[in-house]
């Protein structure tokens, strides 16, 4: 689940990006998943009988839509990044290293710092399951597609985005056959393997328990959601299909028709969850529209828009830490009362969008930098 513009940045030192050298709607489209599914963890804060509770109910109660957007994007940049590019066994590795660097070091950070507020609030400690959770283990073999979730309950995502990876580092191996590669392993997992145990189904909530995890997890349909995203990603570094969807998508009214029923499927519930032919379906055909419809006409969004996708991933990461800290501080204090409602709301999502900004500039930046710099130290400045 968690490429943002750092990543781009990243990997624009292995190789020139084919189309624009920056794509904002891609930060624009993560910023919002990343909102959406925070707003969606945290309303419960409101009181019932509040109003804004109501609009936020409205809004959000299908917030979860953003993680399938999340996946579809991870998708497309697995192909952005690699497009036209000869991998050798070091530039596999360093693909890797990089998808590692890139996730790991601020998942740990706070995922660690999560398990300390649990512990001293005395909820519990399950070491063995934060070391699975910093491994990108599922937890258990049942409830799809979750599997436990995490000891940070948003964990559960990553470990399909590693799983991911994983698949297209693979692939890399077989250089100008790598998509080829690619969906022949999404066949076989995701294909073969259901149907030939007799278990084939396109809901990721009632999947077949082969009695692994992460067996469960590779036959998993929300995987289908990456899926979408390889297949946008290899239209739009295709000249010729490039050239013809731009011209399909540069229809205001293919475009807003498209955006149109996605938001109406998100706010009414319609056929809503984590399927590829529910809101995986909608959030690509979204997506797919919205890049092209942006690109073609290189569009400027706001700074502070590009800012809060730059920070997608932290404030992802952060929003339930933030929420649990700030209610058990409260109770602690003694005051309760204080703990719940739409001020707390406010406040939660304010710290989890300032906490957010230094996790971006500390953590995704710096501690990533600095673990690159000890790996590839040829890269330094040298003063």
């Amino acid at each position: 689940m968690t490429e943002c513009q750092a990543h781009i940045r990243l990997m624009q030192s292995e190789k020139p990006l084919s189309r624009s050298s920056k794509i904002q709607s891609i930060q624009i489209l993560r910023g919002v998943a990343a909102i959406v599914v925070a707003i969606y963890h945290v309303k419960e804060l409101t009181n019932p009988e509040e109003p804004f509770k109501a609009v936020l109910s409205f809004l959000f109660n299908n917030g979860p839509a953003g993680v399938s957007l999340f996946f579809v994007i991870s998708g497309f940049i697995m192909v952005y990044i690699t497009d036209n590019r000869k991998y050798s066994l070091r530039d596999i590795g360093l693909f890797f290293f990089h998808r590692f660097i890139r996730v790991w070091p601020a998942y740990a950070v706070i995922t660690l710092a999560f398990a300390f507020i649990v512990f001293r609030f005395h909820i519990g400690w399950e070491s063995t399951n934060i070391i699975k959770s910093l491994l990108f283990i599922p937890l258990t073999n049942d409830d799809p597609p979750y599997f436990g979730y995490s000891t940070l309950p948003v964990g559960w995502s990553l470990n399909y985005e590693i799983y991911f990876y994983f698949l297209v580092g693979l692939s890399l191996f077989f250089k100008k056959y790598k998509w080829t590669v690619f969906f022949l392993l999404i066949l076989v997992t995701l294909v073969i393997i259901p149907v030939s145990t007799g278990h084939f189904t396109l809901d990721p909530n009632k999947t077949y328990n082969y009695g692994n995890g992460y067996l469960n997890m590779m036959t998993n349909p929300v995987i289908w959601n990456f899926v979408y995203g390889i297949l946008i990603g290899l239209s739009f570094t295709h000249d010729t299909t490039y050239s013809k969807l731009t011209k399909v998508f540069s229809s205001k009214y293919i475009v807003s028709t498209i955006v149109i029923l996605s938001v109406w499927q998100y706010l009414s519930g319609f056929f809503g969850g984590l399927g590829p032919l529910k809101w995986g379906l909608s959030m690509a055909s979204l997506f797919i529209a919205f890049i092209y419809y942006t690109d073609a006409r290189n569009s400027q969004f706001p700074k502070w828009l590009e800012a809060i996708g730059d920070m997608s991933f932290s404030i992802y990461l952060l929003h339930l830490p933030v929420r649990v800290f700030l209610e058990e501080v409260f109770r602690k204090l003694g005051y309760p009362l204080y703990s719940q409602g739409t001020a707390m709301f406010l406040l939660t999502m304010a710290m989890t969008i300032l906490l957010s900004a230094l996790s971006y500039r500390y953590l995704e930046l710096r501690l990533s930098r600095f673990l690159r710099d000890l790996i590839q130290p040829s890269k330094r400045k040298v003063l």
